[in-house]
């Protein structure tokens, strides 16, 4: 079998796609627009002067010849409006449409245009794919859809199988963990706001934030301003075997997005037994049900709270105990790969009747 992804390449999701889908047994090939200097697959390119969905639209003519010459099975398009748009505009099928979350709950359906767009791709979309179950109650409200599947991009087998051999151990510096972006949706201040909190009450603590982008110097500036800059570790972005090893030697991972569906930085750290403190939002709701390991969006204040109740070694072992069947149920990307798999080829075997 062979299949096309159509995805920006810069991010990891689709490199663990393709290896996946590879090691499965199928001839792949990875198309896109947006990607490194590292990229070998194909690459697309757009018109120099377009922009916005101009620029996906500007690629349609060279997709439709790649899958001319490449002769996939299946399209497997990743992110609705930028590569999702142009795999249903060339219009060839079987195709899949995989979401990844902020391309649905934030950007489907921000005006007339956008809504418009979210429609027209989800209805000549054969599959639509979600790593939550949140993301697809969003799309069935925009249009109807054929056939769903949720799967989440999950974590390794090897870092499920190393956290179970973990030992939790009594700490007196609690090590507090955050892995998203600096970015507005990630509200990443809230957090540097509630070590304060934490900090003047006496907690013990350091915090490290793993990750990059735009608003970096902010949260440096407000770290200082704050008084707590030496409690605080900016990592920068981390490769797979440093972020494993951040995550081995924290106690807390703590979640500030104030939008999300299944986030994988989320599985990981539940993968190495962290003691989860989320925003309440329905994405997070998904694989935490108690009430102790989520916080009001924004709410500096009550996260602190909610930091101080993961603080000693018996509360992070009911966490994980807590929280453990639901990550070997639908968390381990291995597995949920080969539900892709299968119904992938049945979607296939379906569609060459």
């Amino acid at each position: 079998m062979r299949i096309l992804f159509l995805s920006e390449a810069i991010s990891p999701h689709i490199a663990r796609w393709q290896k996946a889908f590879t090691e499965l047994g199928w001839e792949t090939l990875v198309a896109s627009c947006d990607y490194t200097d590292s990229f070998g697959g194909h690459q697309l390119s757009p018109k120099a002067a377009a922009g916005g969905p101009l620029r996906y639209l500007s690629i349609v003519d060279q997709v439709e010849k790649l899958a001319s010459d490449f002769q996939p099975h299946l399209i497997n398009a990743h992110f609705l409006p930028t590569y999702g748009l142009t795999a249903a505009m060339a219009n060839i099928h079987p195709l899949v449409l995989t979401l990844w979350g902020s391309d649905i709950l934030l950007s489907a359906q921000n005006g007339f245009l956008r809504r418009w767009r979210s429609r027209f791709v989800l209805r000549r979309s054969d599959l639509v794919v979600a790593d939550a179950q949140c993301a697809l109650d969003v799309a069935k409200t925009i249009a109807p859809i054929q056939r769903q599947l949720v799967v989440s991009f999950g974590v390794s087998r090897v870092w499920y199988e190393s956290g179970q051999v973990r030992e939790l151990k009594e700490t007196d510096t609690f090590q507090i963990l955050s892995c998203r972006k600096f970015e507005h949706l990630y509200d990443v201040q809230t957090l540097i706001k509630a070590a304060r909190l934490l900090h003047d009450g006496g907690f013990n603590f350091h915090l490290t934030l793993v990750g990059s982008g735009s608003l970096e110097n902010s949260l440096r500036a407000l770290a200082h301003s704050e008084g707590i800059a030496d409690r605080i570790t900016f990592t920068g972005a981390l490769g797979d075997e440093q972020l494993f090893n951040a995550l081995r030697h924290s106690d807390i991972y703590v979640s500030t997005a104030l939008s999300d569906t299944t986030s994988v930085s989320l599985l990981e750290a539940m993968s190495q037994k962290l003691y989860p403190i989320v925003t309440d939002i329905p994405g997070n709701r998904e694989w935490l049900t108690s009430d102790r390991y989520f916080f009001k969006p924004g709410d500096a204040a009550d996260l602190a709270g909610k930091i101080k109740l993961g603080a000693s070694r018996q509360a992070r072992e009911q966490a994980y105990l807590d929280y453990q069947p639901l990550l070997v149920q639908k968390g381990i990307r291995d597995d949920q790969m080969r539900i892709a798999d299968l119904t992938f080829r049945k979607l296939i075997d379906e569609y060459t009747r």
